[in-house]
Order: structure tokens, then C-alpha cells, then sequence
């Protein structure tokens, strides 16, 4: 789903350009902003969004939120509190406080996201329905389970109102849906739903897209758990070679899809196999990541449980 309500078309004058150039070519334009001449305010603004969205690309979501806070200071300003863009801005802030895992600043934000897009859009819109699907991934997180539930099965009733039922907006909710009844217990009903969200995203994305390898991944899950580890195995392996074709072999997506099928190899007895996905997961976790971010940490430790890691 997309998070933010975009107005203008997407500059791609700079495509070719490094995320290093970009952002310096972006920060001139930010730092050449007079409050005192708002004539160029789009401009900066669209600047910063884009500053925000390369520093979440860089891992930086601390310089993410101070970018996506000074477009919702300027735009307040100059539209006022009760405005669409406005609305838009909160959403991404929410998102970016997500990231920081500010899990009572998101809430906060996409709350009042919620009420301004309500207020000046009505309540059975496209918009509404993204930051539904937001909030309801916050309040998943808080272990909020009953509250997520209604917000996830509101934000799929607006969009299968709007879109029908085979639309890639509606399998990212029914995709969440599924990820609330794994983690409640409800396996078989999260089967049910990855299933069904499987079957959307391949008939509208294509197969190979990695929206599919995403839910192939939370089937893994599922069956891995339900204990159908031959089909476990299946569902990461299909979800490994989508990332690379997606993506390339050293992503740290691909890392995190490696590290979950060289689980199950480790619980099948393929020593070596688990051994040779931990390693590769590591080694790229720690050149995208960091050695000290979490998804690293856990490659590690994986690694470091088989025998002799190298």
C-alpha cells in the first residue's frame, strides 16, 4: 500500500544520480528555504521527503524523522492542520517513529493522520484505509490484538469496497491479517489467509514479485510451525530465489530469507547446508546492517549454534 498521499508527479531527473549525490543535490535545495519566501515551499518539502526517504534506505531513521518532522512543520504552517498533505505528512512521520520502535509516537501520529483524512476525505477512501492498515500494525505491536483486528478488518472492508476483492491493496491487509492469527495461535486461519493473499499477488504481481516472495516467507512460517517442514522448506526456498532475482545475492532481504531456510535445514539435519545459509546471512547482514543491528545479531547466533562455525 502507499504510505503517502503524493500530489505531483515523481521527479525523475535525477534517477541516475547516486544516493550520496541525491542527497547532497537534495539538501542544497532544504537548506536554501526562506520561511520568509514560501514561493518554493513544494519544492523543499519534496526535497526533504525524499532526504527522509534516502536516510530510511540508509538505515538513519533518527535523520529520517528530523527530515519528515520539518515537512510537517512547514506544511502546518502554510496549509494549516486540517489539510490532506498534512494528513499525509503524520502518516509518514508515524511510520518513521515505527521504525525508531516510538510504538506510543506512531499510535499517536496515525491517530491524528486518521482524524484529518476522515475530516476532509470521509471515511470509505483509499487514504483512510492505508492509515487503517498502519494503525493496525501499531496496535499488533503494542499486543493490542482485538483493537489491530478491527482496524485491519476495516481497512479491508474500505478497499475491497472500492477495489474488489483481487487487488494488491487488499492482500497487504488480508497479508496482516494473517500475521495477527499466527501470532494469536490461530495457525490453520493464518494458513488460510497467507493462502488467499498468496493467490491475489500472483495473480496481479506475477510470481516472481517480491510482494509473493513475502507471503511465501510467512507461509514458511506456517508450516514450519504446524510442523511440515518438507513444505517449510518449499515455501523459503521459493522465497530465497524470488529476493535474489528481485534483488541481487547480497541484500540484506535475502540475508534475512537465507537465515530462515538454513533454520530448517539445522531442524532436518543438514548441518552443512544451515551452516553455509547462516554464514552468508551473516556476512551480508554485517556489511548492510551493522554488527551490532539485531537482524546481524540473530545470524550470529544462529551461526555460532552449529558446530565449528566458519
Amino acid at each position: 500500500m502507499n504510505e503517502g498521499k503524493k500530489d505531483k508527479p515523481v521527479d525523475r531527473s535525477n534517477d541516475s544520480l547516486s544516493n550520496s549525490e541525491m542527497k547532497q543535490h537534495y539538501l542544497r535545495i532544504a537548506e536554501s528555504y526562506d520561511e520568509e519566501n514560501n514561493e518554493d515551499h513544494l519544492v523543499v518539502t519534496d526535497a526533504l521527503r525524499n532526504l527522509s526517504r534516502i536516510a530510511r534506505e540508509e538505515s538513519d531513521p533518527l535523520s529520517a524523522w528530523e527530515y519528515s518532522q520539518k515537512v510537517l512543520n512547514i506544511d502546518e504552517k502554510l496549509l494549516g492542520t486540517e489539510n490532506s498533505t498534512v494528513s499525509a505528512d503524520l502518516n509518514d512521520l508515524a511510520s518513521v517513529f515505527q521504525e525508531l520502535g516510538d510504538m506510543g509516537g506512531a499510535r499517536e501520529h496515525y491517530e491524528k493522520a486518521l482524524k484529518i483524512a476522515e475530516s476532509v476525505e470521509g471515511s470509505e477512501n483509499a487514504t483512510v484505509a492505508t492509515i487503517l492498515n498502519n494503525l493496525g500494525g501499531v496496535m499488533q505491536e503494542l499486543g493490542h490484538t482485538k483493537t489491530s483486528k478491527k482496524y485491519f478488518d476495516r481497512a479491508l472492508t474500505v478497499l475491497e469496497s472500492i477495489h474488489g476483492s483481487r487487488h494488491a491493496d487488499v492482500s497487504a491487509v488480508v497479508n496482516n491479517l494473517g500475521g495477527l492469527a499466527h501470532e494469536t495461535g490461530d495457525l490453520e486461519g493464518a494458513r488460510e489467509l497467507y493462502e488467499q493473499a498468496l493467490t491475489i499477488d500472483e495473480e496481479i504481481l506475477g510470481p516472481d514479485h517480491p510482494r509473493v516472495a513475502a507471503v511465501t516467507n510467512n507461509l514458511g512460517g506456517i508450516m514450519r510451525d504446524l510442523g511440515e517442514m518438507e513444505q517449510a522448506k518449499e515455501y523459503y526456498e521459493r522465497a530465497l530465489r524470488i529476493d535474489e532475482l528481485a534483488y541481487g545475492s547480497d541484500n540484506a532481504m535475502v540475508a534475512i530469507r537465507a537465515n530462515n531456510l538454513g533454520g530448517i535445514l539445522q531442524y532436518m539435519g543438514d548441518i552443512e547446508g544451515a551452516r553455509k545459509l547462516y554464514n552468508r546471512s551473516y556476512k551480508i547482514l554485517r556489511e548492510t546492517r551493522g554488527e551490532t543491528h539485531p537482524a546481524t545479531q540473530l545470524a550470529w547466533t544462529n551461526l555460532d549454534s552449529l558446530v565449528d562455525p566458519i
